[in-house]
């Protein structure tokens, strides 16, 4: 039986675990998801291609990496918006493309004659997913495959970013030499990081109120066990940023709470921002960060994105994985300092009146166990979500960074074939308009994410940036185009097949629908109806 450059994409994709595609299917790529599951791969077939992206995406951050393939041109740049999400916000995902062939490159170039889906450019697609991804390759003939592919793995796995590869639709079925062994992952030394981890555990034994912030790059890396060790033997106190919220549990020594400015929760915003060594561990730095980390160089030493810049020094390249060894290593040759008792959540309320938006947060946080994986949008709610009492390791994943909305739905696909725990979503109506289809993948392929919309009619974190006295005026009228037109979210979703689905007014009834999503096996809706004009506590 003849091993083609299908099977040699896939045993590559199996090699690293992944055992789901997504994507939509076309002429263009096709034959892959035709020999998918011949190699043990799943084709998950989403309701779009952003949807596509998204899913995974989330699977990249539940599985460690992920792939998807759509069409070349209207699929791919519909879906760069959630791989951009995926650099920033460094999730592993490859994009397999299926290109133009020599033959149409040819005929556009000498005749002016458009392939399909082409813009009049050669390489559109490979151009523009330079700029969203680690790297981006494209192979022309078979004997290019292998290194185009094994490149786009090991960048990926590597760098934790996306990583693109095309390959000729003509090329699919063609034969293609195995894989002659496994592919280098590994990201050498700088040869810096004994010094650097010397240099660190020195300063932070010299402060008075060293704090450490875990970042994602953390959680990306698979470091959480040795980063909780190095919290253990220093005797520090610890934070983390909201991307990388439930990388370590959330509890025990030195914990004080999600930092995520400008509206962190104000004994978590006291211990970080007066910290007098502030040591920022795999932090990517949105917009919120920037008084923090523009006006307070001196105290900061930043470890990120193979760099270390120690108190607005000269960057310095670092390995990470290396860099927390050597850290470990280092904090073990003193005792650890003592440091008090960690934040613990205050229980929440009784359920009782019609719901606001600290019900919705207060009901939620009083459900979630350790089989919940909390999937937030971006919504007026996400600095609420910064303080749920997510149970345990990896049990949060969000666009923290990027901020795209929508992106929880279609992501909670991916993650739940990429994680063991059951996706909770919690996600306003203006961001489920976006992605709203993605139920129908859950309902096809008997997924059980559940999905809470939080609903009031409005895109109202856009309402809120540009003009939050809305809210605090009952009778003052939102901007106009911010309104949403209002959909039966019930019998919509019964539509798409989510037939456990139900519309809720009161914390009681939350509590409820809640406890009856969970005891269902597949896809579940709750729409949790809120005033226009209520806002979370957090931004009250």
């Amino acid at each position: 039986m003849p091993f083609t450059v299908a099977d040699y994409v896939l045993t590559r994709l199996r090699e690293q675990q992944i055992d789901t595609l997504f994507g939509v299917p076309a002429a263009y790529c096709a034959p892959l998801f035709d020999a998918a599951a011949a190699r043990g791969v799943t084709s998950v077939i989403a309701a779009s291609d952003l949807e596509a992206g998204y899913a995974a995406d989330g699977y990249a951050r539940t599985k460690g990496l992920g792939a998807v393939s759509v069409a070349n041109g209207v699929g791919t740049l519909s879906m760069i918006n959630a791989i951009a999400g995926a650099y920033v916000e460094r999730s592993p995902v490859v994009v397999i493309n299926g290109g133009p062939t020599a033959q149409h490159l040819d005929n556009l170039k000498n005749f002016d004659v458009l392939f399909s889906h082409s813009i009049g450019q050669p390489d559109t697609d490979l151009n523009a997913y330079r700029l969203v991804t680690g790297s981006a390759t494209r192979a022309s003939t078979t004997t290019q495959v292998p290194a185009a592919v094994d490149t786009a793995l090991a960048t990926a796995i590597r760098k934790k970013r996306p990583s693109y590869v095309e390959i000729s639709k003509d090329l699919w079925t063609q034969d293609c030499t195995p894989p002659a062994g496994p592919i280098d992952l590994t990201n050498p030394t700088a040869g810096t990081e004994q010094q650097l981890a010397t240099t660190i555990v020195q300063l932070i034994r010299a402060a008075t109120s060293p704090l450490l912030l875990v970042g994602a790059e953390i959680q990306r890396y698979g470091l959480a066990n040795q980063v909780a060790d190095l919290i253990a033997k220093l005797g520090v106190r610890w934070s983390t940023a909201l991307l990388a919220k439930s990388t370590l549990p959330e509890q025990g020594k030195g914990w004080v709470g999600v930092y995520d400015p400008p509206q962190s929760i104000p004994s978590a915003a006291q211990a970080v921002e007066q910290a007098d060594l502030l040591v920022m561990l795999g932090a990517v730095f949105p917009n919120g960060y920037a008084t923090l980390v523009t006006t307070r160089t001196a105290k900061i030493v930043s470890i990120y994105d193979g760099t270390v810049r120690i108190k607005g020094s000269q960057k310095r390249n670092a390995e990470l994985r290396a860099l927390v060894a050597a850290l470990v290593s280092q904090a073990a040759t003193a005792p650890p300092k003592p440091v008090p008792a960690g934040v613990v959540p205050a229980a929440p309320p009784p359920a009782t009146g019609a719901l606001t938006y600290r019900q919705v947060f207060d009901r939620i946080g009083a459900a979630l166990d350790d089989s919940w994986l909390v999937v937030p949008d971006t919504m007026l709610g996400v600095y609420s979500a910064a303080n749920l009492p997510v149970k345990g390791r990896d049990g949060f994943l969000c666009s923290a960074v990027w901020a795209s909305i929508g992106h929880s739905v279609a992501a909670a696909v991916g993650a739940s074939f990429g994680s063991n725990r059951r996706p909770l979503v919690i996600c306003g109506d203006g961001g489920f308009h976006m992605t709203a289809q993605a139920l129908s993948t859950m309902a096809r392929y008997g997924r059980n994410p559940v999905v809470i919309v939080v609903g009031n009619g409005l895109y109202a974190f856009e309402q809120f940036l540009v003009d939050k006295t809305y809210f605090g005026t009952s009778a003052a009228h939102p901007k106009p185009y911010v309104v949403l037109n209002p959909w039966d979210f019930v019998k919509f979703a019964d539509a798409l097949g989510v037939h456990s689905a139900q519309s809720v007014k009161t914390a009681a009834a939350l509590d409820s629908a809640l406890a009856s999503a969970k005891a269902s096996n597949g896809p579940a809706l709750i729409h949790a109806e809120v005033n226009p004009h209520d806002l979370p506590a957090e931004l009250s």
